[in-house]
């Protein structure tokens, strides 16, 4: 799989693990991930990914919304 970050090599299975762990925000991936704290060049992509697989789950499954996030969002 591609890395989305390739200076922390975070891949976007990586971020969906997050997503899945309660991760609801791009700064907690960050925290979590490591994911545009190098060179920064992936955070827009990163930011899109993490909002279209939360979207992507939260549809799939409608209470998923409802597990409280790790960062207090």
């Amino acid at each position: 799989m591609n890395d989305v970050c390739v200076c922390h090599s975070v891949t976007e299975e990586d971020i969906r693990h997050a997503v899945v762990a309660g991760v609801r925000s791009f700064e907690a991936l960050q925290w979590l991930t490591g994911c545009s704290g190098g060179c920064g060049g992936c955070e827009q992509e990163a930011r899109q990914l993490l909002s279209d697989i939360i979207t992507e789950i939260t549809c799939a499954h409608p209470t998923f919304h409802l597990r409280p996030s790790h960062d207090g969002q």
